[in-house]
């Protein structure tokens, strides 16, 4: 059953969809820093796990970005370098992990492969 022309639905990618999801809940987790170091710590562990797991589906072009994986790569960076920089100068590390953190979900987002329907 079709819903008419230019409907998009989820690319069947497997393991790399999960691993898009795993990004985006480690993502979301790193931006809880604020309230747990160690709850930012196993949310930029996720979010890298996650950018592993989804890496077979980074030749695959999302939506609207197409290399959506080196940004959700080099996010993930920004991230794990703001974490540890946050232990020495809190509030920019905090900003870099939140940058990250936010790049990092944009890149799931908007990156996530899809098919037409």
């Amino acid at each position: 059953m079709s819903n008419g022309p230019g409907h998009l639905r989820l690319a069947d990618r497997g393991p790399a969809l999960a691993g898009q999801i795993v990004a985006g809940t480690g993502a979301a987790l790193a931006l809880l820093g604020p309230f747990s170091d160690v709850v930012a710590g196993i949310g930029v562990a996720i979010l890298i796990i996650g950018v592993v797991l989804a890496a077979p589906a980074g030749r695959h072009p999302g939506p609207v970005m197409v290399e959506w994986w080196s940004i959700l790569a080099i996010a993930a960076l920004i991230a794990l370098i703001g974490y540890g920089l946050a232990f020495w100068l809190p509030s920019l590390g905090g900003v870099i992990l939140t940058i990250g953190a936010v790049v990092s979900l944009t890149a799931v987002f908007f990156g996530t492969p899809v098919q037409p329907d």
